[in-house]
């Protein structure tokens, strides 16, 4: 029987309910049940620092469970860095053991009187105090944890200072750099007062058929491990991504000035990372991969500094973005960034930003507090993450929202902080002439986001036939082209939010390469563990459901097709470089947007039609069931 538990910190009072089975067919774990969970305990207007604002925590529907990737945990509410639909997801083995421990969704509202954190040891489920940990980075934390339960074992998710100062983009961590980033839900912890939640679970995980299951791990496994990509990723982790979209002249340079940055060679290769600062690979709990780096810098300023990571966005938005050309500044910043539980994706966003309106003169060092911001400055790159940790100077100045940062700075620098219609910063990938991928990231319910819309499929040069064979209908490879885009960017969104749902990482997916898994891998799954007869239309079903579900979320706050809109320099012609004069046109774009509403069966206003949601059964939400 699957659970959820709900804590109430304000009245220390803790309830455990079973979760029925007809609405897990509907919405499956992790991301789906989150978003069911987050929809049925808000209310319109909900401010996303109140105390009613719940923090859910949601393993994948087959999180734990001894198949291919399926270690991931998803994490619910409103979002404080935008006020809309908030989430985000991560792995590591935190997910794992909720499960273990008898839970499919840990439920928080309330605000702690005091600093706090939840032990879960099984079927018991403490409010311990946390005093001695505030104050304290999330590795600390963790150690702290750790030392007062006496058991290394036990798997912890926590804040730093960031989370305790309610920073707009502060991070959840587990381990050393697994990280639940994008929409501040480490803000919305600290403003529980809630420190860390620590883990032990000793349950097994039924399974139907486990004889079946394990043929089906063996045989998904050996067809895995044979595909080129997993070769490549074992050995330079998604770094290469990084590589591939600089040659593509797909990323952003000092804060969208150009498109490429060929200053990188020599210096920001993949293979001198390797050489110079990787240890080791690992992975996370449940998947043969290993994706991720241990590292240590052996020489220069930041001798001694070991860390995990980093992944393909830290040569983007710690390298191209703000103009810096070394490994070691990036691995400093990073490690700066996980240690003290900042979004690292959305810092090096707002770092581009500060270094742009800097090199404009839009402001000076009596904003910076005498730091340097110049492009490439090492000394800022560095020192700002203290400021954030520590809620001061310039630091104190972006922490709060983008607003209160442009009122504080000058309207003027408004015009260079690059946001999505959902007010979410822009990553610094330059999809503007990507039509699926642009279509796909604008419309994600959180906000641009490469995690949820991104169709790396577009601009690999499939065949159009394998392509279309992949996709389930025609589809045009050109990824310039306008025409059959609408779909692909539906079809990529709902195979995102699936993989979400199941727990099971995008590594393994076609979001990632062309010949890892679609619907029917994990399907075999879900059918193998709890003997039902699901089928792929269920699953793309639950998919759309879960889709739908977070659109109705933003729909209540008032939210509209405005808001699928992307920054107003995707429509400005790229300046230099081989797609020179390329740009959204926005009647196109208009017309691709109205074909992906009549798609999902919305209104030309992006709302959900009434027959849409009844045929998803989303007609009677909030349902209130659990």
């Amino acid at each position: 029987m699957r659970q959820v538990a709900y804590v109430d910190l304000t009245n220390r009072k803790v309830t455990i309910k079973p979760i029925p089975e007809d609405l897990l067919r509907k919405f499956l774990g992790g991301r789906g049940i989150g978003s069911y969970l987050l929809y049925n305990h808000t209310t319109k207007g909900m401010h996303p620092l109140s105390p009613e604002n719940p923090l859910i925590f949601s393993p994948g529907f087959m999180t734990g469970q001894f198949a291919n990737a399926m270690g991931r945990c998803h994490v619910n509410g409103k979002s404080p860095d935008t006020g809309k639909y908030g989430d985000s997801n991560f792995g590591g083995a935190f997910g794992a053991e909720l499960m273990y421990a008898g839970l499919q969704a840990l439920v928080i509202t309330g605000k702690a009187d005091k600093p706090t954190y939840l032990f879960i040891d099984n079927d018991k489920i403490q409010l311990r105090d946390a005093s001695k940990l505030w104050g304290k980075d999330t590795y600390q934390t963790q150690l702290g944890v750790w030392d007062e339960l006496q058991d290394p074992d036990v798997k912890v998710a926590c804040i730093g200072e960031a989370g305790e100062h309610q920073v707009g983009f502060a991070c959840i961590l587990h381990q050393l750099k697994r990280s639940a980033g994008r929409t501040g839900q480490g803000a919305l912890m600290g403003s529980k007062n809630l420190k860390a939640v620590a883990v032990r679970g000793s349950q097994s995980l039924p399974v139907k058929d486990p004889k079946k299951l394990l043929e089906i791990t063996k045989r998904q496994y050996e067809y895995a491990r044979r595909t080129k990509i997993f070769e490549i990723t074992k050995r330079w982790s998604n770094l290469f991504a990084w590589v591939v979209n600089n040659e593509r002249e797909g990323i952003v340079v000092r804060n969208h000035r150009a498109n490429f940055y060929p200053e990188g060679y020599g210096h920001l290769d993949v293979d001198i990372f390797l050489e110079k600062y990787s240890e080791k690979m690992l992975a996370c709990q449940q998947c043969a991969m290993h994706c991720e780096h241990r590292y240590e810098v052996k020489e220069g300023p930041y001798k001694g500094l070991k860390g995990e990571g980093p992944e393909w966005i830290a040569p983007l938005h710690f390298g191209a973005l703000v103009g810096n050309i070394h490994w070691d500044v990036i691995l400093a910043s990073f490690e700066k960034t996980n240690r003290f539980g900042i979004d690292a994706s959305t810092f090096g966003l707002y770092l581009g930003w500060l270094m742009d309106v800097y090199d404009r003169g839009l402001i000076g060092k009596e904003q910076t507090g005498g730091i340097d911001f110049n492009f490439g400055s090492a000394e800022a790159m560095v020192k700002l993450p203290e400021l954030i940790n520590k809620d001061e100077g310039i630091g104190k100045v972006i922490s709060h929202g983008a607003d209160e940062a442009i009122k504080w700075l000058g309207p003027k620098t408004g015009e260079f902080l690059y946001r999505c219609g959902r007010g979410l910063t822009q990553e610094a990938v330059n999809d503007r002439i990507l039509r699926a991928t642009c279509l796909g990231d604008q419309t994600s319910n959180r906000g641009n986001d490469h995690l949820r819309g991104r169709c790396n499929l577009e601009f690999m040069g499939l065949p159009a036939d394998v392509l279309s064979k992949i996709i389930g209908r025609p589809t045009n490879p050109d990824p310039y082209a306008w025409d059959t885009k609408a779909f692909f960017a539906m079809w990529q969104q709902n195979l995102n939010t699936m993989s979400d749902a199941m727990g099971l990482c995008k590594f393994w997916t076609q979001w990632f390469a062309p010949d890892l898994f679609g619907y029917e891998q994990p399907l075999e799954v879900i059918n193998a563990v709890t003997g039902w007869d699901m089928t792929k239309e269920d699953l793309w079903e639950a998919s759309d459901r879960i889709w739908n579900m977070e659109k109705l979320f933003n729909v209540r706050d008032g939210e509209d097709r405005r808001n699928d809109s992307p920054p107003k320099i995707f429509f400005e012609p790229i300046k230099e470089g081989a797609r020179k004069g390329l740009c959204l046109e926005p009647d196109k774009w208009n017309a691709l947007l109205d074909e992906y509403y009549d798609l999902r069966g919305w209104t030309r206003n992006g709302i959900p039609k009434p027959e849409k949601l009844k045929q998803l059964k989303l007609d009677e939400e909030p349902s209130h069931t659990l």
